[in-house]
């Protein structure tokens, strides 16, 4: 079955901030070459490393972020270097690149220059803060996004003197590199009626700004802020902490909802069967609207459900309190779900053979199950300079000599 995006060429000239999207569409069926210093991209020396052994093809960072792509390492500083660029970019389908605005209108590769030769390109541009503004030219990075963005007020502990945390995992440039994934998809079905292009112009901060919950709006409408709250979202007044400590020393994330009676009796069972239930036995926890209003405003509830929960394994606690209905969960190291059932039934994982360490490496197949899109990285990520011979001679015509003098001369590698 074709995949989505199947028969698009992408050129990426993209560094940490939006390599995301190139990768999601190589899974996804497109044609995707990167175009990467000859030195090799940023990106490949970020780690953690094979072996903990510093190497450009052995960044895991790297594999991740870069399955299915093609690698040219083209040093486009230089003349030779940019000419190349500018003829693969006239029959390419998109155009991802992070530069700093008016970088490549300098070389001849803005969007106006480059729509007259390839009026179909779609040029999507990811920067800090966009084409143009007052902040134009102020440089951030992932955590500095978060913090600006809103994201960080939000997150961190209940203690309101304890410095905010910023979430890890680069969200910052994900979630605006998903957010340029919908521009993209609009822009290449726009095309298909208008037959032009566009360039679009995303803004990392933007992104951000608009993705804080219900941070903002509930400003606009009590000029209150929403507080940190220690494991849950953040809300506008402090609330019971979620997490609680089971028997193994592990931790639990248990919500303490508007039990139904069915649940509430199970859950009241089980605390009688270890012998914690308390105050909780009395009639008048058989109220719902009772219950409800002691779960809104007092400890009781909360306090009988830590008992509970120090009395069972993590596991237990998520099994049997997923029995009654309850949305209870163990907390997890991310490894751990490597090895667990449910992502190997749903074939969560799939193996990508890397030959430069003799052994497949299982990756997640995508973020959702789907036929139609059929989204799974098929490939490794490039090595360094792996496919520039091949897309000099395929791609662009050039001949053995011609490739030869890029290469001893540092233009390619």
């Amino acid at each position: 079955m074709p995949k989505v995006f199947e028969g698009y060429t992408v050129i990426e000239l993209a560094d940490r901030r939006n390599q995301f999207v190139g990768k999601v569409m190589a899974d996804s069926g497109a044609r995707v070459i990167q175009i990467e210093p000859v030195t090799g991209s940023d990106a490949r020396f970020t780690g953690p490393f094979v072996n903990d052994q510093r190497d450009p093809d052995r960044c895991l960072d790297y594999w991740w972020f870069n399955t299915g792509k093609e690698s040219l390492a083209l040093d486009i500083t230089r003349l030779p270097g940019q000419d190349l660029l500018r003829r693969l970019l006239a029959t390419a389908d998109v155009f991802v690149e992070s530069t700093k605005p008016g970088t490549l209108a300098a070389s001849g590769m803005d969007f106006a220059t480059l729509s007259k030769a390839n009026p179909k390109l779609v040029y999507a541009s990811l920067t800090d803060f966009g084409q143009d503004g007052p902040l134009v030219d102020y440089v951030m990075n992932d955590a500095a996004h978060l913090a600006f963005g809103g994201q960080m007020g939000s997150t961190g502990y209940s203690e309101p003197k304890t410095t905010p945390i910023g979430g890890q995992g680069r969200q910052a440039f994900n979630m605006a590199s998903v957010m340029m994934l919908h521009t993209i998809t609009a822009a290449l079905f726009e095309r298909e009626m208008s037959g032009l292009g566009q360039h679009l112009d995303v803004s990392i901060h933007d992104c951000c700004a608009v993705c804080t919950e219900r941070a903002v709006s509930y400003w606009m409408w009590y000029d209150e802020p929403f507080l940190r709250q220690t494991g849950q979202h953040a809300a506008p007044t402090y609330r019971t902490s979620n997490q609680m400590q089971a028997a193994d020393g592990r931790y639990a994330i248990v919500t303490t909802p508007r039990f139904n009676q069915n649940s509430w009796v199970k859950m009241i069972d089980w605390m009688k069967e270890k012998g914690v239930a308390g105050e909780l036995e009395e009639p008048q926890w058989m109220d719902e609207f009772y219950r409800a209003e002691q779960v809104r405003h007092g400890t009781a509830v909360a306090d009988g459900i830590k008992r509970l929960i120090a009395t069972e394994t993590a596991e237990q606690v998520f099994l049997r309190g997923q029995g009654m209905g309850l949305p209870w969960v163990d907390i997890r190291r991310p490894e751990e779900n490597l090895q667990y059932d449910h992502y190997k039934e749903r074939g969560f994982w799939v193996d990508v053979q890397h030959d430069e360490i003799g052994k497949p490496v299982p990756y997640p197949k995508g973020f959702f199950l789907s036929d139609e899109l059929n989204m799974r990285p098929e490939r490794r990520a490039p090595h360094l300079g792996e496919h520039t011979r091949s897309i000099l001679q395929r791609d662009l015509g050039l001949s053995t000599d011609q490739i030869e003098i890029l290469t001893t001369t540092g233009v390619a590698r």
